[in-house]
């Protein structure tokens, strides 16, 4: 609370300044101090945040412990914060319009845009202060659990091993490169099906959109033929998976992980199975490993084994010999993304910082379509609407996954005489479109999730952060501002009657 009071008092020293922009922003930040609403988030998020360590299960595995903590703590400190940049941000413009308090300000030379980026760098250099003190508060806890003993023995050590080298780091992800099928290969096997399906060799034209849905299901079962490996029948059968640009991982030094996830048989948690894994076809490097289905596994692999392309070939052996009633069973399949290389490449106080401020500029986006809202809406309304965009740009990827899945029924399978199915359809349709729309329009800002990087030692690279920047950070909430100025040009706040 006393860091947070200082945070504010050198923000505000910093502001002071008689110019429009560095004023109004220092007005946030007084607001932010007396208003009631303000006040009662950071007093939840003072509050709540020392209570996180509180609630972590100190049993379980320290990785786990780890984990839960990052997850937890910078999940609510971001949820307050735009819980506050959102009511704030709403309450800062709607209320002076409401109560005529924003006559003294526009009567003053301060153009309609300048006292716009006033406040939006008024609750920017607000959460600038929320979410520093929440990060450094997370970060120093996190510094004294890393140090938390383990269990004893070999299993403590591997929970050790995990947490530097799986969690508290920056990897970087590698997935195999998979063969693909031409557009000449692709036309032929879809001629092939169409003349082996009679219905279809029968209709004197194929609409462009089954040709097409055609070709997406021939490429893609020629993908999962790849991911699929079947069992022994007299002998071995394996599959080979190259991965590439590897260059980094192999003068680095330091081993990567293969993690792999494989499905077989009825896929029974309770089963084991095993697989052979050889590295460039050599089979001095062959090795056992044993996995259960469903589950995720890794294996350490020396950056040694990288050859000077930057290439590692894997050769995944199905070890798993079926009985004779169960002949025709027993293939390994995975899915995309079923197998991955991780391998270092930074440190986790860097990568913490950087998602910090991934965090910190997705919460400026906030802000400035809170304010551009809050000019033409009254302050409830104008924090529904906000609320419900940061709700729908947040689940965009979620959504954009279940988009995949929904296929209203096409144009052609309606009868346009039955009420229902018209209504049905209308329906189904208008929801796609929706969606598509929400999808289209948000799905980067949900796409960027520092935290998930964190918690799962992933890589926050400078990239993202700048492109983060540039495209949520700049252009769409310029954009947002641009459409409040303009409002604010537009729109009558005061008449005066002549009279008194």
């Amino acid at each position: 609370g006393y860091s947070y009071q200082l945070s504010l008092k050198l923000l505000q020293a910093i502001f002071r300044s008689p110019r429009q922009i560095p004023s109004l922003a220092r007005g946030v930040l007084i607001e932010a101090t007396r208003t009631k609403l303000s006040l009662a988030f950071i007093t939840f998020l003072l509050l709540t945040l020392p209570l996180v360590p509180v609630l972590i299960d100190s049993e379980s595995p320290l990785r786990h412990q780890i984990q839960t903590l990052l997850s937890r703590s910078l999940g609510i400190s971001f949820a307050i914060a735009a819980f506050l940049t959102v009511f704030l941000g709403c309450a800062t413009v709607a209320f002076e319009i409401r109560d005529r308090q924003i006559w003294q300000i526009l009567t003053k030379p301060v153009s309609r845009i300048g006292y716009l980026i006033g406040k939006w760098l008024g609750i920017l250099a607000l959460n600038l202060a929320v979410i520093s003190i929440a990060g450094a508060t997370t970060f120093l806890y996190l510094q004294f659990l890393r140090t938390a003993p383990v269990a004893p023995g070999l299993q403590g050590e591997f929970d050790r091993l995990a947490v530097n080298e799986e969690i508290l780091t920056a990897r970087i992800e590698s997935s195999p490169v998979y063969d693909t099928l031409n557009n000449e290969q692709v036309a032929a096997r879809v001629e092939a099906l169409i003349e082996a399906d009679p219905e279809l060799r029968d209709e004197d034209s194929i609409r462009v959109q089954l040709r097409q849905k055609l070709r997406e299901e021939v490429q893609e079962q020629f993908l999962a033929r790849q991911r699929s490996i079947s069992p022994i029948r007299g002998g071995v059968y394996s599959q080979n998976y190259k991965f590439t640009g590897l260059q980094q991982a192999k003068k680095i030094g330091t081993p990567l992980a293969f993690k792999y996830r494989f499905h077989i048989g009825q896929s029974d948690e309770h089963e084991t199975y095993q697989a052979g894994l050889v590295y460039n076809g050599d089979m001095a490097t062959r090795h056992t490993v044993t996995y259960i289905p469903t589950m995720t596994h890794v294996t350490m692999v020396p950056a040694e084994l990288i050859n000077d392309a930057g290439e590692l070939v894997i050769s995944i052996y199905n070890l798993y010999e079926p009985p004779p009633t169960y002949a025709g069973r027993g293939t390994i399949s995975f899915d995309k993304g079923g197998i991955k290389l991780l391998y270092r490449a930074g440190n986790f106080e860097g990568n913490y910082f950087r998602a910090m401020l991934v965090l910190w500029i997705k919460l400026a986006f906030l802000a400035a379509l809170a304010l551009a809202a809050s000019t033409f809406l009254s302050f409830p309304v104008a924090c529904m609407v906000t609320l419900t965009v940061f709700a729908s740009g947040t689940l965009a990827p979620f959504l954009a996954e279940s988009l995949e899945a929904y296929v209203p029924p096409s144009t052609a399978l309606i009868d346009f005489t039955n009420i229902a199915h018209i209504i049905e359809w209308s329906f189904e349709n208008i929801i796609k479109a929706i969606a598509q729309g929400i999808v289209w329009m948000l799905d980067g800002f949900g796409a960027y999730r520092p935290t998930d990087n964190l918690v799962n030692g992933m890589l926050v690279s400078w990239g993202s952060v700048l492109h983060g920047f540039l495209t949520i950070g700049l252009v769409w909430s310029g954009l947002v501002l641009a459409i409040g100025t303009a409002v604010l040009r537009k729109r009558q706040l005061a008449i005066y009657s002549g009279n008194g």
